[in-house]
This record gives structure tokens, sequence and C-alpha cells, in this order.
């Protein structure tokens, strides 16, 4: 395939796919996807197995993903400085859609606080912490999709430039639920509208997976095989595959928990987690193959969008997770546990390579 070199750009593979350059990639704030979703896991891991290990490692996962958060925001925040360029940036059919890993970061980090944060330093702190981070990563998503779809509307595409990462964009909506279920456990009294609210988000996420995901489909079918530096985009519908149960199944617990909903509402949840869990499944053992092959045939550059190889297994997992726990299922529970592994596996192999990759950068600088 052919290959070009713009200025100030990165590598193009071929028409509308291309690998900018490390500093100015928009997959970075995938590494807080990430890391706030392993330390939820660890939380999650914590409450089966017991032992304070589990606990204080989610709380160091936590706190890592908060200094990234420090650190990595200021890269984004300057692409507004250039409104023109940022326009330009997610018109990019190839890469453009990983922008959304900001908003998508923000989100989960708040999610992660919610939960991991509120059992370590107590609900006033960590609640209000998490509604000021999801009301702006809401709003940046609902904003940034609307732009990137409306960008793509505006030109004419092969079905060749199709890929992984056009789920992102709407499947962070799914991450919003999460952010709302433990406010609506806090604040009762308000649990009705913010069920309405979290059910809404769920609509643009849980809808629009479906024929963006169709989409991927045929251009898998239909034209040739990715380039190799996309591989990581091939695991994306993973992450939604996991969240379209998940992010549900909280926000009915939530809800009657708050005694909005009956409680045999749940079971919507479940039936839904399991039929995402499957297609997650399916789907990681496809890209496994098609990783494999991969290997083969030239390896896979490292990049920023590495990253996402985590977020995907962990909202996978964390999924399986509350499944074993609510139908109180050793099996799943183990296959569940295998799945936490897998994800500290991949996430300390990404950021091992993520951190060797950065230092070369500096030295070279």
């Amino acid at each position: 395939m052919r290959t070009t070199v713009r200025p100030g750009a990165g590598v193009r593979y071929g028409r509308g796919v291309s690998e900018p350059s490390m500093r100015h990639h928009p997959g970075w704030f995938g590494s807080v996807m990430a890391t706030a979703a392993l330390s939820a896991a660890f939380y999650e891991e914590s409450e089966v197995i017991g032992g304070p290990a589990f606990p204080v490692m989610a709380n160091v996962f936590l706190v890592l993903a908060t200094l990234l958060v420090i650190a990595l925001t200021p890269l984004y925040a300057l692409r507004l400085r250039r409104v023109r360029g940022l326009a330009q940036e997610i018109a990019d059919p190839g890469t453009g859609a990983l922008l959304a890993t900001f908003p998508g970061g923000l989100l989960v980090f708040a999610a992660s606080w919610a939960v991991v944060g509120a059992a370590w330093l107590g609900d006033g702190f960590a609640l209000t912490l998490s509604a000021v981070v999801a009301v702006i990563g809401a709003v940046l998503a609902v904003a940034l999709s609307v732009k990137w779809l409306s960008s793509l509307s505006s030109a004419t595409f092969d079905l060749a430039e199709v890929n992984g990462g056009w789920l992102i964009p709407p499947a962070i909506s799914l991450i919003v639920p999460l952010c709302i279920s433990p406010q609506m456990v806090a604040h009762p009294d308000q649990a009705t509208w913010l069920l309405g609210l979290g059910l809404a988000f769920y609509g643009i996420g849980a809808l629009l997976f479906i024929p963006i995901f169709t989409l991927i489909i045929a251009r898998l079918m239909l034209r040739q095989p990715p380039p190799n530096a996309t591989m990581p985009a091939l695991w994306t519908p993973l992450a939604p595959a996991g969240l379209i149960g998940l992010s549900l199944l909280r926000l009915l617990q939530a809800g009657a928990t708050a005694e909005v909903i009956p409680q045999d509402a749940v079971v919507i949840g479940v039936v839904l987690s399991a039929m995402g869990v499957g297609l997650g499944l399916w789907w990681a053992a496809f890209a496994t193959v098609r990783l494999t092959h991969v290997r083969r045939t030239g390896g896979l550059p490292f990049s920023p969008g590495w990253w996402g190889f985590v977020f995907p297994l962990a909202a996978l997992e964390l999924s399986l997770g509350n499944i074993a726990d609510l139908m109180a299922s050793g099996p799943i529970q183990a296959v569940a546990f295998v799945g936490f592994v897998c994800l500290l596996v991949v996430w300390i192999l990404v950021s091992v390579r993520t951190t060797s990759a950065v230092l070369r950068g500096t030295r070279s600088a």
C-alpha cells in the first residue's frame, strides 16, 4: 500500500488513514481510560478475593489516572487555540475519532472516582469531583461526536476508510450512566430525573453502536485487510460490547436502590450484559486471530493508539464481574478473574512500551 508523508503530519497509510506524530497523537487519553478502568477492576476483584492488597492497588491506579489527567489535559486543551486545525483533525477518518478518548477518559476517570474514590476518601469529596468531571466529559462527548459525524457526513469516503475507532465517539456516551448511577444512590430524591438522563445517554451509545458496528463488519468483509498500524482499533468493539450491558445494569441497580423502578427491572440489565459479553468474547477471539496474523506480516509499530487494546478489555472484564456478582456464579467469576489477569498483563506491556517510547523521544529532543 502506498505511503506518503506530509510536513508536520504523521505517516498516511493510503487515503484517510494516518498515524500522527507521537506528541500530537489524538489517542493519548486512552491511557487515562485504561488506567482508571484498571483501578475499578482492582476494586471489583477486591470484593471477591478480599484482603488489603487489591483495595490499595485500586487506590494506586486511581492516583496514577489522576496524574495522567493532569499531565495530558494540556495536550488536548492546546488544540482549542487552532480551531481550523482542530476541525480538520476531527474530520480525518483515520484518526479523528481518537480525539473522543479525551471526553471518554474524563468520564471513565469520573466513574472510577465515584466508586473507588468514594470507598477511599468518602462520598463528599469523591462524588463532587466525579460530578464536576462527568458534566465536563458528557458535554464534550456530545459536542465532539456531533461535530465528528457532521464532518464525515459532509464528505465522501470509501468503505476501506472505516475503522474500529469510529465506535469511540458515540460509544463513550455509554460511560455516562456509570457516572450517574452512584449519584442516584447518594441522592435518591434526585434519582428520577437522573435515571432519565442516564437512559438518554445510554440510547445515544447503544443505538449508534449498531449501524457503525455493521459498517465495520462490512469493511472487514468487503475490502482489503486494514494496515497493521490500525490493529488496536480492531479491539474497540469489545468496549461497547461490555458497556452496553454494564451501563444499563448499574443504572437499573441504582434505580432499584433509590426505589424509582421495581427490583425486577434489574433482570433486563443482566440479560443485555450476558448478550454483550458473548459478543465481546467472540470478537476478542476474532481480534486475537487477526493480531496473530499481523505479527506474522510485519508486526505492529508502537503508537499511543496501543492503549486501545486496554480499555476494551477492561470494559468486558468489568461486565463479566458484575454478572458473576449478581448471579453468584463461581464459574463466571473464574472467567472474570482470568480476564482481570489478562487486563493487568496488557496494561503492563503497553505502559512499558509507552514509557520506553516517551524516554526515547525525550532523549532525542
